[in-house]
This record gives C-alpha cells, sequence and structure tokens, in this order.
C-alpha cells in the first residue's frame, strides 16, 4: 500500500476523540523522523498533544498550515456500515471517523511537506505545520499556539479541513443559492467535473462570540418590591439595550458572511413566585463579521453594562467563548494561487464560499488582522456523520495541490 493511504490508514485507526489526541502526534512525529524532519511535541494537558514542524531556511515569509488530530465522538456503531475505527477501504473511499474531517487534510499536509524535504526543494522563508489538539472543543491546541507565539510572524495560513461535497448536490437549490447561480449553471459546472467531488475554496467564516450577562438583586416579599431590587428588571433593561445596539447594525454587512447574527439563547432568574428576584442571568451567541469584531462588541456591551450599573444596578459579563470571525478577501494572493493551481489538480471551476461556522483559524488571525487564511482540504460533508469517508483521489490532488502551493509561497 502506499505509504500515503497506510498512514491516513493507520491514523484513521486511532481514536482521537476529544482528550485521545497524543498518538496522533507521536505518529507523525515519527513519520516526519523517518524523512529526517524534525518537529516539537507541545502537551496541552496529559494525553493531549499538538505537534508543529518547520522547513525552510528562514529567510522570508512564514506560511503556516493547519488540521486537527481530534475528532468529534464515534456515533451509535449500530449505524455505520463497518466499525468507525476500521479505516475501511471500498471504491477508492476510505471510510472511518476523522476520515474527512480532518485526518486526511492534516495527514496531506504533512506529506506535501515531506516531498518538498525530500526532493530538497528550495524555500525561502519558513513552512511551519501545525497539526492541534481541541479543535473540536474549542480551539484549544491552537489558542494554545498563539500563546507561545507560532501565529506571531505568519502571513498566510492554509487550513486543511474538508471543502467538498458529492458534485450532485450541485443541482440543489440551497446550494445555488449559496454560490449565486442558477440552476442551468449549476448543471453546466456538474457537467464539466470529471471527479466525483465538486470543492470550494472557503475565503471566510463567521467568527462566534458566547458570553453570560448576571444581574444581581435584592430579595423582598412580592407584597413589598420597594424594600428589594428586582434582578429580572434590570436584566430586561439591558436586554432592551442590546438589542437596540445590535438593532443600529443591521446594515452593516460582509460581502460574504452577511450580518453579525446575536441571539439570547438561555434566559432564567427568580427564586419563587413570591419573592423578588434577587437573581437572573441570560447567555447569548453571537456570530461575528469582521466589520464588527468581537473585541469591539465586548467593549460596547461592557459600556452599556457600566451604564446600567450608573444608573442603580448590578449587572456583569463572563465571556465563555470568543473566536474572531476570518475573511481573505478574493483578489488577495493565497485565494488566486489556490484557484489557479486547485482548478487545475482538482481538473474543475473552485467557487468561493463562506462559512457559519468555525475553524483553528479564528485563533490565528488575532495576532494579525491581514493575515490571509484558506480553508480548502480533502473531504466532504459526511463530517460529524455515520459512515463518514474521504476519497482517496481527492486526498492524493490535494497533496499536490499543497506542494505546489508551497513551493511557489516561498519561492
Amino acid at each position: 500500500m502506499d505509504e500515503t493511504v497506510q498512514a491516513l490508514v493507520d491514523i484513521v485507526k486511532m481514536e482521537s476523540v476529544n482528550d485521545h489526541e497524543a498518538p496522533i502526534a507521536d505518529y507523525l512525529a515519527a513519520l516526519f523522523a523517518k524523512h529526517g524532519i524534525a518537529s516539537k511535541q507541545i502537551e496541552y494537558a496529559p494525553g493531549r498533544t499538538s505537534l508543529v514542524a518547520e522547513i525552510g531556511d528562514g529567510q522570508g515569509p512564514v506560511i503556516g498550515f493547519d488540521g486537527h488530530e481530534d475528532t468529534v465522538a464515534l456515533g451509535d456503531p449500530a449505524k455505520w456500515a463497518s466499525d468507525a475505527l476500521a479505516a475501511e477501504i471500498k471504491d477508492n473511499r476510505l471510510y472511518g471517523r476523522g476520515a474527512t474531517d480532518m485526518k486526511s487534510g492534516l495527514l496531506a499536509g504533512a506529506f506535501a511537506l515531506i516531498r518538498l524535504h525530500d526532493q530538497n526543494v528550495p524555500l525561502h522563508g519558513t513552512l511551519r505545520f501545525m497539526a492541534t489538539v481541541g479543535e473540536e472543543d474549542g480551539h484549544l491546541g491552537a489558542e494554545q499556539l498563539v500563546e507561545l507565539g507560532y501565529a506571531d510572524e505568519m502571513q498566510s495560513v492554509i487550513v486543511g479541513e474538508p471543502s467538498g461535497a458529492d458534485k450532485r448536490l450541485l443541482m440543489q437549490k440551497p446550494i445555488q443559492a449559496m454560490l449565486g447561480v442558477d440552476a442551468t449553471v449549476a448543471e453546466k459546472m456538474m457537467a464539466a467535473n470529471p471527479t466525483s467531488e465538486q470543492h470550494f475554496i472557503e475565503l471566510a467564516h463567521k467568527g462566534s462570540l458566547t458570553f453570560t450577562v448576571r444581574s444581581k438583586g435584592v430579595a423582598a416579599h412580592s407584597s413589598m418590591p420597594e424594600i428589594g431590587q428586582n434582578a429580572i428588571d434590570q436584566l430586561m433593561t439591558y436586554y432592551q439595550k442590546q438589542n437596540a445596539y445590535f438593532d443600529q447594525f443591521k446594515t452593516t454587512v460582509n460581502p460574504v458572511l452577511g450580518a453579525t447574527v446575536p441571539v439570547v439563547t438561555l434566559i432564567k432568574g427568580g427564586e419563587q413566585i413570591n419573592t423578588v428576584p434577587a437573581s437572573a442571568e441570560m447567555g447569548v451567541k453571537i456570530r461575528t463579521i469582521p466589520e464588527l469584531r468581537n473585541d469591539r462588541i465586548i467593549a460596547d456591551l461592557q459600556a452599556i453594562i457600566d451604564d446600567c450599573n450608573a444608573a442603580g444596578g448590578q449587572l456583569s459579563m463572563d465571556i465563555s467563548s470568543s473566536f474572531y470571525p476570518v475573511h481573505t478577501p478574493e483578489e488577495a494572493s493565497l485565494v488566486q494561487l489556490a484557484k489557479k493551481v486547485g482548478e487545475r489538480v482538482l481538473d474543475q471551476r473552485l467557487p468561493y464560499f463562506g462559512a457559519p461556522g468555525g475553524t483553528d483559524a479564528s485563533s490565528y488571525i488575532v495576532k494579525n488582522e491581514q493575515m490571509q487564511i484558506i480553508v480548502f482540504g480533502p473531504g466532504n460533508i459526511t463530517a460529524h456523520q455515520v459512515n463518514e469517508y474521504v476519497d482517496l483521489d481527492m486526498y492524493q490532488r490535494f497533496i499536490q495541490i499543497y506542494q505546489e502551493m508551497m513551493t511557489q509561497l516561498l519561492a
């Protein structure tokens, strides 16, 4: 079996649901060492290890490749056609948890780096390969790498997450609407694509901001509310001000991602029906865009809380997660290079795409708003599903795509 396929079989067989990523890092370290490439393992917690490997002469830009080692849970074994960790190959598809999301992308990046090293391709700068833990549960490894300085000098990043779908999905109206094409154009795209999958270049995805606003009051008997302080009333005052704040940005939209989407998802308050509530809280989830980044929203909402507190309230805000939005313009050099190389190697037109969900890129972009980032890799929309698979032909093509892109980025 070809080394690239054998490696993919090997790591799909390894269960790396969150908290179990270390064997993947060990495997990558051994694979790189076999080819004379040094790597560094970075422990996040026991059993959880990210890995960084670099090649190049260091005399130029720093280009990153990102992939994550973890997977979501295996799912109901009764619903899988074969064992989720069997890495069974059938009709040139490799089935198993993580095959698409995203062990194939991770290894495609690794083998691109290996081939560049083995072929002594001159790279004027640094190619930084990053395999992270905990992407599926808060981008834990990427956040740690950022804290350690690995994103400080990066000018562009390729995230090898899956970017494809069965090409027959082009005939579905929601997909056509996403691409801004009609049925006739979609049919022509499908007919012109000789492969089984249609791929996209994801040049943007929304960020997310999750927080809880807590209100503290003073309990009292409901017959004498004047001697208490109603925590729910205070929270509702803030709630109305928050709504007014986001209303003013309804026309502030990103050309790919659209508008900011704020949603109050949880609310609770009070102790019993005949008592003035001494506490109340609401949870908020916001999908963010570059035009209204997380840091600005946090500062503005904190100012509203400060105003409420100055008027007698007792409010506080606790941020539970903050992942920044990403948008690289389509005219950017990284996007145009991916389009040029990808369309030739994949033998298809590559439309641009913006996603509502996020990736490790949300962590890296914090260090440099001008960082160019794309999400582009083998795999498809079977991610997180039973019978997840990757097309092995696409896997091989992406190794070539990454190799060519990395060569040109560091020429």
